[in-house]
């Protein structure tokens, strides 16, 4: 959590097992790898990545 600096952090159970959930800003989805390896490595974790966009980005995108 120290480097992601999430905007928002959420713990809960689901199917039997702990999750947490991350709010982040990713500049890029080259930052991915950086992101997901600490869990892989250090926690053995599953990673699911979801993009999602603020109300402007939506907007520039659309322009493009």
């Amino acid at each position: 959590m120290q480097s992601l600096k999430p905007e928002a952090a959420y713990f809960y159970p689901e199917g039997g097992k702990r999750h947490a959930m991350f709010v982040f800003d990713m500049k890029s989805s080259s930052d991915m790898p950086g992101i997901a390896e600490p869990f892989f490595q250090e926690l053995n974790a599953d990673v699911v990545l979801s993009p999602c966009m603020n109300p402007a980005d939506l907007a520039a995108g659309l322009k493009k």
